[in-house]
């Protein structure tokens, strides 16, 4: 980076929205050196804002522009990629990790990697230089485009509901002062925190061995029998129970050799929309899966992955009950297995067609059109082992999709009411995302302010359903997949943080204190709530 100081108002615009769509008056600075941009930022009173690979960036520009008054400008700092991450001695210190950079300690079975890396980026160095089978075991579905930088930041988690702070040995945070590492019980002062507190700048990650064979299992399951899902749930667990090793150790867990690491939900509904627009082959499979949904008389697909050194075929009879020849009391006729490679890769594309689609159909405003208005749930549960408490949760979830397609018939004509069903169902955390979109015709501001509303109300019945129906079965809220927005919003919600369980409270409180000590430069976005302000 130039010695000369930068000039952010002659920066490029940074084309970004809030989650209402406006526009964000921003500069985009992207640099390789976050820490001597972030110090320069505040160094000039500029507000600082990360921008990084914007996989999910729900709720991280949505602010009210009289925050920003008493800066000189805001700047969106995105750290600079590399289509190839340069390789640097393992000895290399955190904070002195350019964000395309990546150092690899073998011995010590760690990875540091620079913030604007990729985790596919991060795992394919993994391999060359320790072996195929390790990795860094992050829970995420979007490895190939989610920044290590945001993924800390967002606390975003994947099918195993794994937190990036079970794996992280240390985060070297830039704001605006010398760069500072964190580490163990400091971790929460910047996971999930989405940059309120400075911008990450590198991570260290612990590496796992994993077995060479990957495999995934698709079942037509009926969305309103909750009770089936559940039973399914718990009957899986034997193989869905995960130890985390040792730096550099193999994975523990599973039974027979099998380990689950994810159950994730895909509705019929966004199967067709998926088809639609997909290309060969993932088109041909994901008809093969539709046709299998018609078979079973379903509307919704659990789709199961994991790690085993058996075939697909071994893999299916290991899990099958050999009393009711079911797995979980879910009929095997319809059920599609995945193996390995190409298949894998087509696999994956499938099951994340949905969210992404959902979340590009809600990104984009057609001629004629409003920009379109999409909220999607994320209250993440941890279940007991009893199918009871799995039921009660997607009993809720149940009644919140009634609710939306009975307003979608009432609007129709006037609102398009898209519901889109997606997510998690592991035991370890059940969440299963449900995007609603609105697009509405331009003239109708009046009925689209109306549907949200009533979004708004139905998504407020659904957080307080599983508030009560976790405190009544005596399952755990732990939160949701984007860190702290996912907390308020539960907050908000339930009433208020003194309606919440004492742990919830505390996180907030934690999250309260970090805002309220950290540069105001990067506070500016952050909720009311955890600026000490009333919300």
């Amino acid at each position: 980076m130039s010695t000369a100081p930068l000039d952010f108002s002659a920066l490029p615009e940074a084309e970004l929205t809030d989650d209402g769509g406006r526009p964000l008056v921003a500069r985009l600075c992207v640099t390789a050196d976050i820490a001597g941009a972030v110090a320069e930022a505040v160094r000039q009173n500029w507000a600082v804002m990360p921008a990084g690979g914007l996989t999910s960036a729900i709720k991280s520009f949505d602010y009210p522009a009289e925050a920003a008054a008493g800066f000189a400008g805001v700047v969106a700092i995105r750290p600079r990629a590399a289509a190839i991450p340069e390789l640097v001695p393992a000895d290399t210190p955190l904070e002195a990790l350019a964000s395309q950079q990546i150092a690899v300690d073998a011995a010590a079975g760690t990875v540091s990697a620079g913030a604007g890396l990729t985790f596919a980026q991060v795992n394919a160095v993994v391999a060359e230089q320790v072996g195929p089978n390790h990795r860094v075991l992050i829970d995420l579905t979007s490895v190939a485009s989610a920044c290590v930088g945001g993924v800390i930041a967002t606390g975003g988690m994947g099918p195993l509901r794994l937190r990036p702070s079970n794996i992280i040995e240390a985060v070297c945070l830039a704001d605006g002062g010398a760069p500072r590492l964190l580490a163990a019980d400091d971790l929460w002062r910047v996971e999930g925190m989405q940059g309120w507190t400075g911008m990450v700048t590198a991570a260290r990650l612990r590496l796992v061995e994993v077995a060479s064979s990957e495999f995934g299992l698709v079942l037509p399951v009926q969305g309103s029998d909750t009770d089936s899902i559940a039973g399914l749930l718990v009957y899986l667990r034997r193989w869905t129970h995960i130890e985390l090793p040792a730096a550099g150790q193999r994975l523990g867990g599973g039974e027979g050799d099998i380990v689950i690491n994810g159950i994730e939900l895909v509705s019929r509904d966004s199967l067709v929309g998926f088809i639609a627009h997909a290309e060969e082959p993932a088109r041909s499979k994901a008809e093969n899966l539709l046709q299998s949904c018609d078979y079973a008389g379903a509307d919704m697909l659990a789709c199961l992955t994991g790690w085993s050194e058996l075939s697909i075929d071994d893999v299916l009879m290991g899990l099958l009950d050999p009393e009711t020849e079911t797995i979980g009391g879910v009929m095997i006729d319809f059920g599609v297995g995945f193996s390995s490679g190409a298949e894998m890769e087509t696999f994956r594309a499938i099951r994340e067609g949905a969210p992404d689609l959902a979340r590009t159909r809600a990104r984009v405003k057609s001629p004629g059109k409003i920009k379109p208005w999409s909220t999607s749930t994320d209250v993440n549960v941890a279940c007991p082992g009893d199918s009871s408490a799995a039921a009660a949760l997607l009993d809720a979830y149940a009644d919140y999709r009634q609710a939306i397609r009975a307003l979608g018939r009432e609007l129709d004509g006037v609102v398009e009411v898209e519901l889109s069903a997606y997510g998690h169902l592991f035991p370890g955390g059940l969440d299963p995302h449900h995007r609603v979109t609105l697009i509405a015709p331009e003239g109708a501001e009046a009925a689209l302010a109306g549907a949200r509303l009533a979004v708004a109300a139905n998504k407020r019945t659904l957080i307080h359903d599983l508030l009560f129906a976790a405190q009544r079965h005596g399952a755990v809220i732990t939160g949701g997949e984007k860190g702290m927005p996912s907390l308020v919003e539960i907050a908000r919600a339930a009433g208020g943080e003194g309606r919440l369980p004492d742990d919830l409270k505390n996180r907030i409180g934690q999250a309260r204190r970090a805002v309220i000590e950290a540069p105001a430069n990067f506070t500016f976005r952050a909720p009311a709530e955890l600026r000490g302000e009333a919300a």
